[in-house]
């Protein structure tokens, strides 16, 4: 396996990208040294950022890291939360483990020294220095709160010997149990990775203001706001901020189809009874805001909706974003929508209601089981892991995704490259990408005692899989599926029917065999390319052989002495098969494994199944 995470890769551009220039470097130093030096250094200034609101420049001017820090790397107070930000800094360039004991206990009595006012502890650091009138000012405001972060390049999660300091700390700072002064965090290369790839930023709008006519408004147990909406005003809405609208739905906007064409036919022609003839929207948001001097209007009410995300309705609000025209001045609406927003605020688990409102509103119309697959989280992490390096995993399709090319590619091919890669001796999931495809898509319990991957779409995506194995399965896969396309093409009969229908074998057997899914790089190499292209003809003839042996086919002699592949059921049939493919997968890979283990015996294989195994 790689030695290095995909995460960490993205990393070192990602701070060279924002805290170049504003980050000093020592004009005469080693360069390797330099680099690592920077690197550690932005990453405090890059925590800064994102937890504490720092602007780059602030945060860059709160790196001090050098002699006399106390391990402290990073400081910035915000007057807007009233919050001290204390970070400690590690670039791991191996992107695995954590940092020393030793580092984190300097970062703990530090933190002790600085909360407590010992300044005298970092008289060696001029910036520290530099800030102590500002620091002892935010330390006698009784409404300051103190935060320290641990911050690392690293995979790992922070040890309990690590965690153990900061809450020693924490109830040493408290006046008692519900005290929040001072409170602990790490970050690592997951969170970083987020914040990289823009996986932190949650789906939908920051704010959205909105005026319902009609409307209903239910307080308990969750505030809810119905009614109406002029189709205008759901148009400028998309204008503005485009499908971020509809990011948290399980669907984006499909373009053409018959669906889609009835809603806009029916937006053109009878927009005045739209909100009869469509199901309309549905919302949430994380907090609804009531005007208050619409409290007592029955015809319409204002509201600003903080965190505004469309659940159900991509396809009504793209078909509005396409017929409706925005008309200039104050004309009367032609039309309205129905809509209802629910607000989370609420909610104990405000995510997890969110994604049953979801599901719940979205089983009213035609949804695929794809559609619904790709609301398992692992989809949206590979995408936002590929997403810094220019790789785009499309996992939700929509009239806007790209063709599958050397930098995309869709859940549809990840579906059946990861089925055959993870594919046991079984042979369930690789008869599955053949016969019942769809099934790989269920996250309904199939195995209800594997508490990790209870259905079968978690066995094909486990937690597990990185994004960057995901990524060179499909690009090895590709190339099998050509050469089995290929060779499929030149011939005709059964063995047209066996290359047509024995790909997904052959792949399988070359993820065991020759392992391209892993490697650091996201790219095959051309090496890579090239012994996948011989393995596809060599085990694709291996197959054949065994198929032959085992009485799945025959040749037969014809006129001119030439020998005809004969068949008493298509190849189709025997590669939909659980226990054929079981047999012929067996078979195969003792094959391709024959050469570096001669003079052993075969391992023993299961005679042919005379019974097809249905695959429900």
């Amino acid at each position: 396996m790689a030695d290095r995470p995909i995460e960490v890769l993205a990393l070192a551009p990602k701070l060279h990208e924002l805290f170049d220039g504003h980050l000093p470097i020592k004009a005469n130093g080693d360069a390797d040294q330099n680099e690592r030096d920077f690197l550690s250094r932005a990453l405090a200034a890059y925590a800064l950022h994102k937890l504490g609101g720092a602007s780059i420049q602030d945060a860059a001017a709160g790196v001090v890291d050098g002699g006399g820090d106390g391990g402290i790397d990073g400081i910035y107070f915000s007057p807007v939360t009233n919050t001290l930000w204390l970070v400690q800094s590690k670039y791991i360039h191996s992107g695995t483990g954590e940092p020393d004991l030793g580092d984190v206990t300097k970062f703990k009595t530090g933190l002790e020294n600085m909360l407590e006012g010992r300044f005298d502890a970092f008289a060696e650091n001029a910036k520290i220095t530099a800030l102590r009138p500002q620091l002892e000012a935010a330390l006698k405001n009784a409404s300051t709160q103190a935060r320290a972060v641990l911050c690392y390049s690293g995979l790992s999660f922070v040890s309990e010997d690590r965690k153990h300091l900061f809450e020693s700390l924490r109830a040493k700072l408290a006046l008692d149990q519900t005290d929040d002064y001072f409170a602990f965090q790490a970050v690592n290369l997951t969170t970083l990775n987020d914040w990289v790839s823009g996986g932190d930023v949650g789906p939908g709008i920051e704010t959205v203001e909105l005026e319902i006519v009609r409307p209903g408004y239910v307080t308990t147990p969750y505030e809810t706001i119905y009614g109406l909406i002029p189709l205008e005003k759901l148009k400028a809405l998309y204008d503005e901020h485009g499908a971020k609208l509809v990011r948290a739905n399980i669907r984006g906007f499909k373009g053409s189809t018959e669906v889609n064409e009835d809603i806009q036919k029916t937006l053109s022609d009878e927009a005045q009874l739209f909100h009869y003839l469509n199901n309309g929207l549905t919302a949430y948001c994380d907090r609804l805001e009531l005007y208050p001097v619409d409290r007592t209007n029955a015809e319409r009410k204002r509201v600003t909706a903080k965190g505004f995300a469309i659940i159900n309705g991509a396809q009504t609000l793209g078909s509005i974003a396409k017929c409706v025209q925005v008309p200039e001045g104050d004309a009367a609406p032609k039309g309205f929508a129905f809509i209802k927003i629910v607000s989370l605020e609420k909610c104990v688990d405000d995510r997890a209601f969110a994604d049953r409102i979801s599901r719940t509103a979205n089983f009213q119309n035609t949804v695929l089981l794809k559609d619904f697959a790709a609301a398992y989280p692992l989809h949206a992490q590979m995408a936002s892991t590929l997403r810094p390096h220019g790789i785009g995993y499309h996992y939700r399709i929509d009239e806007d995704t790209p063709d599958a090319d050397e930098t995309n590619f869709t859940i549809d091919e990840a579906l059946t490259a990861c089925a055959c890669l993870a594919n046991a001796a079984d042979c369930d999931l690789v008869t599955r990408v053949a016969a019942n495809r769809p099934s790989l898509l269920s996250l309904d319990v199939a195995f209800p005692d594997d508490v990790l991957c209870p259905s079968r779409h978690q066995r094909v995506f486990p937690q597990g899989l990185s994004a960057r194995s995901a990524w060179r399965a499909v690009q090895a896969q590709r190339i099998v599926l050509k050469g089995m396309g290929d060779s499929a093409k030149a011939a005709n009969g059964a063995t047209k029917s066996f290359y047509t229908n024995a790909r997904w074998i052959v792949l399988s057997a070359i993820y065991v065999r020759l392992k391209p899914q892993e490697g650091e790089a996201l790219a095959l190499t051309a090496d890579e390319q090239a012994a996948i292209s011989a393995a596809v003809s060599d085990y694709a003839e291996k197959l054949l052989a065994q198929a032959v042996a085992k009485g799945f086919a025959a040749y037969e002699a014809v006129l001119g002495g030439l020998q005809v592949l004969t068949t008493q059921r298509d190849f189709q049939s025997v590669f939909k098969t659980q226990g054929d493919c079981q047999n012929l997968f067996g078979a195969l890979k003792a094959a391709i494994f024959q050469p570096q283990n001669q003079g052993q015996a075969a391992p023993a294989v299961a005679p042919p199944q005379p019974n097809e195994t249905d695959i429900t």
